[in-house]
Parts: structure tokens; C-alpha cells; sequence
């Protein structure tokens, strides 16, 4: 008998060979029409048509998110109760002022590259493999600002789902990244305004309780644990040097793996804001983010699974990978179902966020490793397809991890 593996292979490099100038295509047009969080209407359209013309089942507009959809594809024979569904997570927005410097082209790009091999796989095309389960492409705005994953988790989109993937492009190959959660706070504190000369002590100086507050936090990370992060800016602190002022804005961000730890820094922040303001005799008033982050929960069996298959194909995982310690609403995915989500090196050794990542992102250097990555992250899912125990391990494994990791 063959091995089906080795078939599956086959069909990943056909596809991939088949549609390579159209996904290319794709990547480039996303990466030259930048668009920031729920304003990707152009990476919207062009994907949601692209799937629709090969055979994809779309809805357009997704739970009332106007640039998120959903694109799917089952086997013939395919019964929610009997079979699997595997979600390839779609990324596309950019970051204001430095456009695709997060490589979310490449995202989308891996996306609609798994999900072309994973129909031909479902489809049975020229073999005698025949497997059964569905494929979903979700598309995930706001990935930058404002938690699109989170959202969609919130209007039930990931209640028929078995398991979620996704890669991300990297300045290395990292198959865990240490993802934080992460949420933020918009701080104002509030005092009384006087002249600086005149009548000092007439006032009560709001950037004397938020400066006060911040050199808590400073003298604080002394203790702070490796994966904890409290950073902050000043948004507002008056207008004239000759004035207190009477109303000064700060912005922090908490990050931390485990949501105890997450909620221990918040109560640590407000406790040391509110000990600033009636140090200073101001007031103080929080804002949480609408959609924190969680930290992420690579699933093991599935990561271990998808190193399996990338190394054949020649990728080498380095040892010591410095965390990355960046934050994603991926992780608020990886709560939810068995997730993972690998790093790749497109090329250059380097960092996110910045202009030279963009243009990496934009070139050609980036485009045969994107689709390894793409024909890793699809092989990946066939063999959760093909194993009844493959699945029932990364569930369990699920099960367990999620009570330690919520705390």
C-alpha cells in the first residue's frame, strides 16, 4: 500500500505549484493596500472573492464584523457529529504609519495556501485516500488593535471548531513563541489648576500623581517575575509650563503569561495609582481595554506534529530562542480550542514592527519559505484528520493545560 503521507505531500506541492503566482499575487496586493484594524475592506474583498471562486462556501461580513468572514469547504460525506473541522486563522491588518511591518500578507497568504491544499485533500482529487472533515478559513481583522479574534469568541465563532492554526512570519523559526497576555488602561488622573508661580499652592498637580504612579511601577519591576511587563506613556499633561495642571492621561499595558498573573499586575497598577492620587490629594479614574489578550497555549501534541513535518522539509528549530514576549489575540484562541502558532524566518534575522520587516515582508526572499510554511501548517491538519488518537491526545492535553493556565 502507499503511503498516504508521502501522497499528501505530492498534493500539497501540486497545489502550491498550481496557484503559486496567485498567491503571491494576493500577498502583494494586501501588502501594497495596507489597511489598519476593522478597516481592512480591500484584504476583505480580495480574499473572500479569491475563496469563493474555488469553491469555497463565504460568508462576507461575519458576525456583524464588517471586514472578518468565513470561508469553508467539506468533504463529501462530511457529518459535523463524526468528522473534524480545522480553522486556518486569516490575518491582514497593518499597523498605522508602518503598514505591513507585522508581515500580515504573508498570514493571509498561508491561509488561502493551506486551504487550497486541504480542499484538493478533501476532495479526494486523484488518490484513493479519501479522507473526511472540514476545512475553514476565518478570516480575523484587528489582530493590531482591538482583538478581532476576541470578538468572533464572543459571538460564539469558534463553537464547531476542533482546532485553530496559524503561522506567523519571523525573524526566526520559533515553533512556541512566548506569547503574554496583555491588556491596558487608560489612566486620568484629576486635580485643580493654579498658577505655577502665583499660587502653587492653590493647586493639586494631576502629573505630580501620575508621575508618582509611574516611579511605584519603576521601583516595582525589582520584583516583577521574568514574564511580567508594565510599561506606560503620558497621552496629556497640560498645555503651559506656567500652569498645574489639572488633568493628566497616562496609558498603561500589562502583560503576563497566566491569566492569575494578568489579573495580580492590574491589581498591583491600581494599587499604586491609587496611592498617587491621594498622595497628591488628586482623583483617578481607570479604563480597561475592551478586549485583553490572554497568553497563548501552544498545544504540544499539535506544535510537536507540525516540527515533525517541517523538518522533513529541511526547517531547523533552534535551541535557546529568546521569548519573544509580544502579545496576540491568538492566545485568546488557544483558551478555546487546541491552537498553534509557529514562527517562520522569511529570511533576515529580524524584528517585527519596523520598516526593514515591512519590506522583507513585501519581497520575494519571503515567498518559498511562506509556502513551506503553508504546506507544513496543511500536512499538519491532515494528520489531525487522519488520527482518531492524534486528536483525542491534543484534546486531552487541551483539557488539562487550559485549568493550570486560567488559574
Amino acid at each position: 500500500m502507499a503511503d498516504p503521507t508521502n501522497h499528501y505531500e505530492k498534493v500539497a506541492d501540486l497545489v502550491v505549484e498550481r496557484h503559486r503566482h496567485e498567491l503571491n499575487e494576493i500577498s502583494q496586493k494586501i501588502w501594497k493596500t495596507p489597511e489598519v484594524a476593522f478597516e481592512e475592506h480591500f484584504a476583505h474583498d480580495l480574499l473572500t472573492g479569491f475563496l469563493e471562486e474555488h469553491g469555497f462556501s463565504v460568508i462576507r461580513h461575519w458576525k456583524k464584523i464588517r471586514t472578518a468572514f468565513w470561508a469553508e469547504f467539506h468533504s463529501k460525506n462530511y457529518q459535523p457529529d463524526l468528522h473534524p473541522t480545522v480553522a486556518l486563522l486569516c490575518e491582514y491588518d497593518a499597523l498605522p504609519e508602518l503598514g505591513h511591518a507585522c508581515g500580515h500578507n504573508l498570514i493571509a497568504e498561508t491561509a488561502v495556501a493551506a486551504a487550497l491544499i486541504l480542499q484538493a485533500v478533501l476532495g479526494g482529487i486523484g488518490n484513493d485516500c479519501f479522507i473526511q472533515g472540514r476545512v475553514i478559513v476565518l478570516g480575523t481583522p484587528a489582530e493590531e488593535d482591538g482583538g478581532g479574534k476576541v470578538l468572533l469568541i464572543r459571538e460564539g465563532a469558534f463553537t464547531d471548531i476542533d482546532f485553530a492554526m496559524m503561522v506567523h512570519p519571523w525573524g526566526l523559526n520559533d515553533l512556541e513563541p512566548v506569547v503574554l497576555g496583555m491588556t491596558d488602561c487608560k489612566v486620568d488622573f484629576y486635580g485643580k489648576a493654579a498658577h505655577a508661580a502665583c499660587g502653587p499652592w492653590e493647586g493639586l498637580n494631576a502629573m505630580d500623581a501620575a508621575v508618582s504612579s509611574y516611579e511605584m511601577v519603576a521601583r516595582f519591576r525589582q520584583q516583577m517575575q521574568h514574564d511580567w511587563r508594565l510599561s506606560c506613556i503620558f497621552w496629556n499633561s497640560g498645555t503651559r509650563s506656567t500652569s498645574i495642571p489639572d488633568w493628566t492621561t497616562c496609558r498603561y499595558d500589562v502583560r503576563a503569561l497566566t491569566l492569575s498573573d494578568l489579573n495580580y499586575l492590574k491589581g498591583k497598577l491600581v494599587e499604586f495609582c491609587n496611592a498617587a492620587a491621594k498622595a497628591t490629594g488628586c482623583t483617578v479614574k481607570f479604563e480597561w481595554a475592551e478586549a485583553p489578550y490572554s497568553g497563548m497555549m501552544h498545544s504540544s501534541v499539535m506544535s510537536q506534529l507540525y516540527r515533525k513535518i517541517a523538518a522533513a522539509k529541511g526547517v531547523v528549530y533552534p535551541n535557546n530562542v529568546p521569548a519573544f514576549n509580544g502579545s496576540t489575540d491568538m492566545g485568546d484562541v488557544s483558551l478555546v480550542v487546541p491552537s498553534i502558532h509557529p514562527g517562520f524566518y522569511i529570511g533576515q534575522p529580524l524584528l517585527i514592527h519596523t520598516a526593514d520587516f515591512r519590506r522583507q515582508a513585501g519581497s520575494m526572499e519571503a515567498q518559498e519559505p511562506t509556502l513551506t510554511a503553508a504546506k507544513t501548517l496543511a500536512l499538519t491538519a491532515v494528520e489531525l484528520f487522519l488520527s482518531d488518537e492524534l486528536r483525542k491526545r491534543a484534546k486531552e492535553e487541551f483539557m488539562t493545560r487550559r485549568k493550570q493556565f486560567v488559574g
